[in-house]
């Protein structure tokens, strides 16, 4: 595997809402979701060993209208990777469990939608090596690394890698600000090793059995 299976989760919490001055006759579930966000964030530390490669990542967290009212509802979701598929449920569970166990502990109540995305993107050997073989005649042997360690990050790709054998590379860039960030500006100079690369590698395949 070269890239990890991802998963996406959606909690909605509802609790009772009402004025900031008076928060005992509420059941705050903005303070249940910042809850629910920290037991999740302990799903991987309590769960799986240091040395497993998952993450559980959340990424919107949304509550609140203004600065005197305390609304009856709240949102937060995210996304989990993993390679291994019962660790990949055990996540998932745990997500439910915390969310419907912590809402609870403050009179809410939470309803979580997940959705299972892309699977893990699984390199064949020998079509990677193949592949590896012609990106060093595109840009030397010294600018080609065939045992780069696995991502968490996730692929469509890993669908038609299911159906046939293949390789899913990456095409370096030089430092800089990474993906998804503000300030990520892809360097143009770059182009034309990949283009290079794809027009070798089909060259190469007409000649080679592989």
């Amino acid at each position: 595997a070269i890239m990890a299976a991802v998963d996406l989760f959606k909690i909605n919490v509802t609790g009772r809402g009402g004025h900031a001055a008076s928060p005992h006759y509420t059941s705050d579930p903005l303070i249940a979701t910042v809850s629910i966000a920290s037991a999740i964030q302990t799903i991987i530390s309590s769960n799986l060993y240091q040395r497993e490669k998952a993450v559980c990542s959340i990424t919107q967290f949304h509550a609140g209208t203004t600065h005197n009212v305390i609304d009856e509802t709240a949102y937060l979701s995210g996304t989990s990777r993993k390679f291994d598929q019962k660790e990949r449920a055990m996540i998932r569970r745990r997500i439910e469990e915390f969310a419907e166990g912590q809402a609870s502990s403050y009179n809410c109540r939470a309803e979580v939608t997940l959705t299972e995305g892309y699977p893990a993107t699984v390199n064949n050997p020998e079509k990677t090596d193949f592949a590896a073989e012609v990106a060093k005649q595109v840009a030397g042997e010294a600018a080609v690394n065939s045992s780069a360690a696995v991502d968490l990050g996730a692929e469509d790709f890993s669908y038609m890698l299911a159906a046939r054998p293949g390789a899913y590379l990456f095409l370096g860039q030089g430092e800089g600000a990474g993906l998804h960030t503000a300030d990520f500006d892809f360097n143009d100079e770059i182009s034309p090793y990949g283009e290079s690369f794809f027009v070798r590698l089909v060259e190469t395949a007409q000649h080679v059995d592989i």
